[in-house]
């Protein structure tokens, strides 16, 4: 485990997406027509590959270490809930920070099968990290995020020229209880 601070690390901090990082030809990661176009369209992107089964799981295990309310980098966290749902008979774990942790989490910053993707649906745009937040709720025992509209909380840039990416480290089905929407009609 890292001793410091990971947000005062401005690269790579470990080999997790070395592959990918090394790679000087970005192709591999690049977004088609057809999935910018549906972007646009309807302003959503599904099925979009960002993490390996062995990069998840990484992250799934620091997931585990950090979800620890006694972890010893646990004042690194912005925000930190091991369970904010109000009923006992749910759990839905809430962070905020923990790229800052461990290096699973920070690095995933730096891959480019993300922030490819993020530049070509911002306009083929530099990207800029602005806000990390980790939801972890039990298949069929999770706690409940309200229906909400993230642009609400993301006014920063007018016009809008920022994401909200969704990346889940588990299989996500209607039977476990994944992300729903609202499709906005064009």
């Amino acid at each position: 485990m890292q001793e410091r601070d990971l947000a005062d690390c401005h690269f790579p901090v470990s080999d997790i997406f070395k592959r990918a990082i090394s790679k000087i030809d970005f192709e591999p990661f690049k977004l088609s027509v057809e999935q910018i176009e549906h972007f646009h369209h309807f302003g959503y992107l599904t099925n979009i590959q960002i993490f390996d089964e062995q990069q998840v799981a990484i992250l799934r295990s620091e997931l585990s270490e950090i979800a620890d309310p006694s972890h010893p980098k646990h004042d690194l966290f912005y925000e930190f809930h091991n369970n904010q749902s109000t009923d006992p008979e749910t759990v839905l774990f809430h962070s905020l920070g923990h790229w800052r942790i461990t290096p699973g989490f920070h690095d995933a910053l730096w891959n480019p099968a993300f922030t490819k993707a993020a530049s070509q649906l911002l306009g083929d745009k530099s990207i800029r990290f602005w806000h990390d937040q980790l939801f972890c709720k039990p298949a069929n025992h999770g706690g409940v995020v309200a229906w909400h509209q993230d642009y609400s909380y993301w006014i920063r840039t007018m016009p809008m020229q920022h994401l909200t990416c969704w990346i889940g480290l588990d299989d996500a089905t209607t039977e476990n209880g994944c992300l729903n929407y609202i499709l906005r009609q064009p």
